[in-house]
């Protein structure tokens, strides 16, 4: 499996951060001239990234990783040699994520060293029929490179704290004059702690994998009911999942806790709190899973849809970028996986309360370079296709050019707008973004500041339309065919 996704994803998700902090329970931190030997706190890891157009994979393996404390003193080891880390750092894409817990003596941190090795790139191929990835080969331009915590990471005993990785790939994957990636890549990384936000320490919006077992008993106050959840990250790691009277639990049959089964493929947005307990907002129930039997969830990108004279879809290509459980010994990674529909199969949309406009997935709106979750049966065969029981529509991230504002309410916030995505699935058509008074504004303050030239990174759920209509919540309207965006962030990228 050395192709499989070390990291979630979020998404992104996804996730180098979590990778160097697993085992830092044993790192050895009492070595360390700052941190205190007689006490320790508990470290929450999350990751995050800013893409580039079309590559849809970077893998590496992280052969060490070590904590350096303010001021000096022996590094505080993460990851050695002996039990490296594998992890694909395309798959966080403006996205959250929480893979570990660890108790990490307490003291203050100011850098992290840490060596990459083994590179890989997947990028998209529109050149041929269906649209595949294929492998860019890559030259680092540093292997071994020492990364500043800033401001200084400070682990206190008693209470959970955050430390955020950015893996900037758009800025470390280099590219020629038309923008496609060299294979030459200069790491550029943060590292940030988090700030708290009350007692949240942070979020995981991009949380995946399979239900292990479910309980009511013996829970902290305040929750009713906790589920292990076994994360996609190769690694068979589980985490415990806790619920309270505010979390939502959605899919084909399942409204609350009790509908939770074992062995059921879930999407989890999540937080994380001071005590470290990861709490789940919204639970997206899925399909039951079992290898045995041929049945996984397929996760990707569609690359190709074939339609009806009405311009229904009866089958489309899957681009393969995660399998839970793993079936890469039927069907690898990074390949394209035919998917048939039929009457009988169901659609969903993850997370509905991202779905403002209440957009219905369905045979008409399955759409090229929409991102999703299939379940089904696959045939016999060294290549075999699958015939779809279900498909969920999962949040993603488009990155282009803004091109024409459609509608500014007086927020400055709800409205709408044009803009030419990068990838080039969407073949320079443009697409509509929907903003709502709570989509989040980043590095931009608002529509009326949106400009052509910098390079916006957009994420929500993205549906394509046959039908033109207008957003009675935002006044923006679309011509159809085209992309329809329902922007949770709108991220304005510094050059």
């Amino acid at each position: 499996m050395s192709r499989k996704v070390i990291a979630l994803l979020a998404g992104a998700a996804l996730i180098v951060v979590a990778a160097l902090m697993i085992g830092c329970g044993s790192n050895g931190a009492s070595n360390s001239s700052t941190a205190s030997n007689l006490s320790s706190g508990s470290l929450v890891t999350f990751g995050t990234d800013a893409p580039v157009c079309d590559v849809e994979s970077f893998i590496a393996t992280i052969t060490s990783a070590s904590l350096i404390p303010q001021g000096g003193g022996t590094p505080v080891t993460l990851i050695s040699s002996t039990s490296p880390a594998t992890v694909d750092f395309a798959r966080l894409e403006d996205f959250t994520n929480v893979i570990s817990t660890a108790s990490v003596a307490t003291g203050t941190y100011s850098q992290m060293q840490m060596t990459i090795t083994n590179p890989e790139m997947y990028a998209i191929n529109t050149a041929t029929s269906p649209p595949s990835a294929v492998s860019v080969p890559v030259t680092l331009t540093a292997s071994t490179f020492t990364i500043n915590i800033n401001p200084a990471l400070v682990v206190s005993a008693s209470t959970t704290t955050g430390l955020t990785m950015d893996f900037n790939l758009r800025k470390s994957a280099q590219v020629d004059s038309t923008g496609q990636v060299t294979g030459t890549v200069d790491p550029v990384i943060t590292l940030t702690p988090n700030t708290l936000s009350g007692t949240t320490v942070g979020e995981a919006d991009s949380l995946y994998g399979v239900v292990g077992s479910t309980t009511t008993s013996n829970l902290p106050s305040g929750f009713t009911g906790s589920f292990t959840l076994t994360v996609a990250d190769g690694t068979g790691q589980t985490y415990t999942i806790y619920a309270d009277s505010n979390t939502t639990f959605e899919g084909d049959g399942v409204t609350s806790f009790s509908d939770l089964a074992a062995t059921t493929f879930v999407e989890v947005d999540a937080i994380i709190n001071t005590s470290g307990q990861i709490i789940a907002q919204t639970v997206d129930s899925e399909e039951q899973t079992s290898p045995s039997s041929q049945k996984s969830a397929f996760l990707g990108k569609i690359l190709a849809v074939t339609r009806d004279s009405s311009g229904n879809a009866t089958s489309f290509t899957l681009l393969v970028d995660d399998e839970v459980p793993s079936m890469n010994g039927t069907i690898p990674m990074h390949s394209g996986l035919n998917v048939t529909v039929s009457s009988s199969t169901k659609y969903f949309i993850n997370w509905p309360h991202w779905n403002r406009e209440g957009f219905t997935l369905g045979p008409q709106t399955l759409g090229v370079a929409e991102k999703v979750a299939v379940f089904g049966v696959l045939g016999s065969g060294t290549s075999p296709s699958m015939s779809a029981n279900r498909i969920f529509l999962r949040p993603r991230n488009v990155m282009g050019n803004f091109n024409t504002l459609l509608a500014d309410q007086s927020d400055g916030i709800t409205g709408g707008f044009t803009m030419t995505p990068c990838g080039a699935l969407f073949q320079a058509n443009p697409i509509t973004v929907l903003t709502y008074p709570d989509t989040n504004f980043n590095g931009v303050s608002g529509l009326i500041n949106l400009t052509a030239a910098p390079t916006l990174n957009v994420r929500g759920d993205l549906i394509y339309l046959q039908t033109s209509g207008t957003s009675t919540l935002t006044g923006a309207s679309w011509t159809a065919p085209t992309w329809v965006m329902q922007a949770r962030e709108v991220h304005q990228l510094p050059n």
